[in-house]
């Protein structure tokens, strides 16, 4: 069953002054579809429109044209309040970890306040406990953001997140600022704490990475989907059909040559 699914989406702004104003395109008809239980990598070079085109799947920018579905409903007719609803089943973990912290709500408050948010009748301190334990943050409860590493923000987010036990779970440059000693766990930790029927979404320059985690890659390039497969095949001497796939493989030394 799907989850999310995006049908030809297009973005576009205006952008500068008159007379010199011009469009910018960022999204040309990209189209997604993640089904229940699927890993699925999102990549492509800087610009391609790999955040905008989950930006505007998940409500946070409208787009210019398309249709939006999330766990089978149109979203066309939303408003904030559908939404919220549904954001507490669709979490998204932004690339910038500040997103998700307050500047003056010590971290263990934050997780407190988000495990009663999202597992009413269960005892949220402990929960909030659990969660900072489980990404290696035992004992920083009464930190405030601000006294924590670029690293140790953006596991407190992913903290956050998992304790909603999202439905579909979108995830923008998971592994930004963290140490390659603990990249790995963090990674495991996003993969088993969501249920097994949950979508997972990750969006990544780390085609490397990805290839390890995901079951398939939708590969972005200037603002479309030019590129699907399984990572699977990548052990089978499968050959990209475009292009774009092709200098991203051969940027991380993946050949595909039999």
């Amino acid at each position: 069953m799907s989850v999310w699914r995006l049908e030809q989406i297009h973005k576009s702004w205006r952008v500068g002054r008159w007379p010199r104003r011009a469009e910018r395109v960022g999204l040309a008809g990209a189209d997604l579809q993640i089904d229940a239980g699927e890993r699925v990598g999102i990549v492509g070079a800087s610009g391609s429109g790999k955040t905008t085109l989950v930006r505007c799947g998940l409500g946070l920018c409208r787009p210019t044209s398309g249709t939006v579905r999330l766990f089978g409903e149109d979203t066309a007719a939303w408003g904030r309040r559908a939404w919220r609803r549904a954001r507490r089943d669709a979490q998204l973990l932004f690339q910038d970890p500040r997103a998700m912290l307050h500047a003056g709500l010590p971290i263990g408050a934050l997780l407190r306040d988000s495990a009663a948010l999202h597992r009413p009748g269960e005892d949220p301190m402990a929960l909030a406990h659990e969660a900072l334990d489980s990404v290696g943050l035992a004992g920083r409860s009464a930190s405030l953001p601000g006294e924590l590493s670029g690293g140790e923000q953006r596991r407190v987010g992913l903290a956050r997140v998992l304790l909603a036990r999202p439905r579909l779970l979108v995830v923008d440059e998971p592994t930004a600022g963290l140490d390659a000693a603990i990249k790995p766990r963090m990674l495991r930790l996003m993969l088993d704490r969501v249920g097994p029927e949950a979508g997972i979404v990750w969006v990544s320059h780390d085609l490397a990475a990805v290839a390890r985690y995901c079951d398939r890659v939708v590969v972005l390039h200037a603002g479309t989907v030019v590129e699907r497969f399984p990572t699977a095949s990548l052990a089978t001497g499968w050959q990209p059909q475009n292009a774009h796939t092709a200098r991203l493989l051969h940027a991380v030394g993946w050949e595909t040559t039999p």
